[in-house]
């Protein structure tokens, strides 16, 4: 079952789901991880890079915390990585 938020970002209404993000994330390599990460199909990736192929927004649009808080929602596990 895959979990559906709808949120705004910029003026840009916009709707994930759970099986979406999996589904636009499979198979992508990770960029490297500076700070914030997301697990997504057992894989980490940076959450900007998961929430600009997931939403077709710029990553320059929207910030990490924006990010975190609607993958977050969805059900995915964040972490900090310590650098």
């Amino acid at each position: 079952m895959s979990s559906a938020i709808e949120f705004v970002v910029n003026g840009q209404s916009l709707r994930l789901t759970t099986q979406g993000v999996e589904t636009t994330m499979a198979g992508v390599d990770p960029e490297p991880i500076r700070s914030h990460q997301v697990l997504v199909g057992g894989v980490a990736y940076p959450v900007k890079q998961v929430f600009e192929l997931a939403t077709g927004l710029d990553r320059l649009d929207f910030t990490s915390a924006t990010a975190r808080r609607h993958l977050a929602r969805l059900g995915f596990t964040l972490s900090r990585t310590s650098t």
